[in-house]
């Protein structure tokens, strides 16, 4: 929650400047207080959904634009804030970029211990995936189609087909997923 509210204060006070207008102009367009806008902006109070919306109406912007993170020209995103998504002792899934709606797409980290496996009967329609093998060696299964795949190899393929990744050796394998989402 306090994330969101750092947002609302940024977001308020850059989307007001933005379009030339001061707090009373503001409050005169959204029918919040002026008072009320000046906390909001230093973060002094926690609005409530309402007065969010009304500000939103008031500017002509969606309410979201109002919570939502800053954008920033590049996010980086260290080792130990990978978010692990599916654990067992053979297998880890690791959310490295989730879904992002600009580019309509997500990137994990699959760690695959030597004779493991890991399948998928497809995804919904308009997703398209590309493997790219970090380490080791894997099986890639499409369908009825096989092919195998090593370190620096990488194969894009429709998501909606059933696929899974065999790692049939000794050594691990590390692979890098993205999912591509259609528009």
């Amino acid at each position: 929650m306090e994330k969101i509210n750092e947002n609302i204060t940024v977001n308020l006070k850059l989307l007001r400047k933005n379009k030339g207008l001061t707090l009373e102009d503001v409050s005169n367009i959204s029918g919040v207080s002026k008072s009320m806008l000046s906390e909001i902006e230093r973060g002094a109070t926690n609005p409530t959904i309402l007065v969010l919306w009304k500000i939103a109406q008031g500017l002509k912007i969606p309410l979201t634009k109002l919570i939502e993170e800053e954008e920033k020209e590049y996010l980086v995103v260290k080792k130990d804030e990978n978010k692990l998504m599916s654990e067992d002792e053979k297998l880890n899934i690791f959310s490295i970029f989730p879904y992002y709606e600009p580019h309509r797409s997500e990137v994990y980290k699959i760690e695959m211990a030597g004779f493991s496996k890991l399948s998928n009967d497809g995804h919904m329609n308009g997703v398209d995936e590309i493997i790219f093998v970090m380490e080791g060696k894997v099986k890639m299964v499409l369908g009825s189609s096989e092919t195998e795949l090593q370190k620096g190899d990488a194969i894009r393929f429709n998501g909606e087909i059933s696929h899974g990744f065999i790692n049939d050796h000794t050594e691990n394998a590390m692979l890098l997923n993205f999912m591509i989402y259609e528009q």
